[in-house]
């Protein structure tokens, strides 16, 4: 299980999990087999939600990013799915900003076959 770490996001308002920091050393994408394989390694799920599909478009946060053109997730503070999701990274990409939540796998849902 990844350990929770404190959010300290940069200016542009982003942050990342120190150990997604290594699997992503510089690279823009994942293929979805390493992600998938390093997940496992780590015995979590994870969720992915964009900043388009989570505010309003009169919020703040979208007015900079998506009217001013200003990069980054300044502003918006996505609530985790429920108290047991912890952040893994809030960043911004070509289609946005998006927030990864992950969470221990439970012992039973691992065990499925």
């Amino acid at each position: 299980m990844l350990t929770p770490e404190p959010v300290r996001r940069n200016q542009d308002g982003d942050w990342t999990h120190s150990a997604l920091s290594e699997l992503v050393s510089d690279r823009e994408y994942i293929p979805s087999d390493e992600w998938k394989a390093w997940q496992a390694k780590h015995n979590i799920e994870a969720v992915i939600h964009q900043m388009e599909f989570e505010l309003d478009e009169d919020h703040p946060a979208w007015i900079r990013h998506f009217d001013e053109g200003h990069p980054g997730s300044v502003g918006w503070n996505p609530e985790p799915p429920s108290e047991d999701w912890y952040m893994l990274s809030i960043h911004d990409t070509e289609d946005g900003p998006v927030v990864i939540w992950y969470r221990e796998i439970p012992e039973q849902e691992g065990l499925r076959l």
